[in-house]
């Protein structure tokens, strides 16, 4: 799809939502819309950039990995191109065999290391998604919103006063927080039963 013909496409939903919107203020007191900048909610969601950060390192590791494989390859055929003159047949094509396995190798961990990244990926961020949309069609319910929208994909402009992203944000970080707590105070438990009874011993 060319540039313009996304201009018309989401130009065009853009007027569908608002035909709905009006044909909805019309016919019932009490519509409410809402929109969500979902990008910009799970990019400050605190648990979102712990799993990123994971990924980012899961990244690096792998870059490092594979520039380490990288720089032998570049020795080899430095090796090869030097040499080559001064080695016999079988010399070479052993030489030459080195070189192509380090580059399967190469090639190989790149696959594997790509294809771990991408299942972690998607191990730890669904369930990120997933509490979001459950947590804005818990929203959309208990407030009685008619229409919860996507700001980034469907409109070009809208009030900031139907903005639910800051909203939404607070509340999966609050939640974050919590659990945070909830969970240090779990294994503080422990240690301090375990502090009370060598006291009682005493």
């Amino acid at each position: 799809m060319t540039r313009i013909s996304s201009f018309y496409y989401r130009l065009g939903v853009v007027s569908i939502g608002l035909f709905i919107l009006n044909f909805g203020v019309d016919a019932q007191n009490g519509f409410r819309l809402g929109v969500i900048d979902t990008q910009k909610v799970f990019e400050n969601y605190k648990k979102a950039q712990e799993a990123n950060e994971i990924l980012k390192t899961a990244q690096d590791r792998l870059t490092g990995q594979l520039k380490g494989i990288q720089n032998e390859i570049e020795t080899m055929e430095e090796r090869l191109t030097k040499q080559k003159l001064f080695l016999d047949d079988p010399e070479t094509e052993t030489l030459e065999n080195e070189i192509r396995l380090k580059r399967q190798e190469f090639q190989r961990e790149l696959e594997v290391g790509q294809e771990s990244i991408l299942a972690k990926r998607e191990e730890l961020l669904e369930p990120l998604t997933k509490e979001m949309e459950e947590l804005i069609q818990q929203i959309g319910k208990s407030e009685g919103y008619s229409l919860i929208l996507e700001r980034r994909l469907v409109t070009l402009y809208v009030d900031e006063k139907y903005d639910l992203t800051e909203r939404i944000l607070k509340l999966l970080n609050d939640q974050y927080e919590k659990g945070k707590l909830k969970e240090s105070k779990q294994l503080a438990a422990p240690a301090e039963k375990g502090d009370a009874n060598r006291s009682g011993k005493k």
